[in-house]
């Protein structure tokens, strides 16, 4: 997998399912939905992520980025580039959780983080649709209050119609 950064990509043929590089990517692309996956290619693959081995101080300190890491990283982009476009995104199975996922792989300290199973069981409890600050801030517990509301909410009012009927 040699990617090339999105400024030197030909342009795209019209997106067919018959197109075996299409294919190939729509795959990969509507994996990246599911948090499990994404833990998977970080405990598997952490060099394409830029995540170190050793320790994560040598990360810190260290200014250089792996190769592997910053190809991984343009060919992301160059996926999300066009997958967000409604020609493209036309043919993903669950659009939202797909873009979202591409969205926060485009930060490097979400593809850092991403390995810690704190970081994927959140992700697999909410969805995709929460922002890296979110899964750990104030925002997110906002949120998950603000759903738990409104699940009262909805649980009162599905009442009330059965009392009526």
């Amino acid at each position: 997998m040699n990617p090339q950064p999105p400024s030197e990509q030909p342009q795209q043929p019209p997106p067919t399912l018959t197109n075996p590089r299409f294919t190939l990517e729509l795959e990969f692309v509507s994996s990246l939905a599911n948090p499990y996956y994404l833990s998977h290619l970080a405990v598997n693959y952490p060099n394409l992520l830029g995540i170190s081995r050793t320790s994560e101080e040598s990360d810190l300190n260290n200014d250089t980025v792996d190769p592997e890491a910053q190809a991984f990283a343009a060919y992301l982009a160059y996926l999300y580039s066009y997958w967000k476009t409604p020609e493209y995104a036309q043919f993903l199975t669950h659009p939202g959780a797909t873009l979202r996922a591409l969205r926060l792989l485009q930060e490097d300290a979400f593809r850092r983080d991403i390995i810690r199973p704190q970081v994927i069981e959140y992700l697999a409890g909410v969805g995709l649709d929460a922002n890296q600050e979110g899964a750990t801030g104030e925002a997110g517990e906002q949120r998950e209050g603000e759903q738990a509301q409104d699940s009262q909410e909805n649980q009162a009012q599905v009442g009330d119609k059965a009392v009526k009927t």
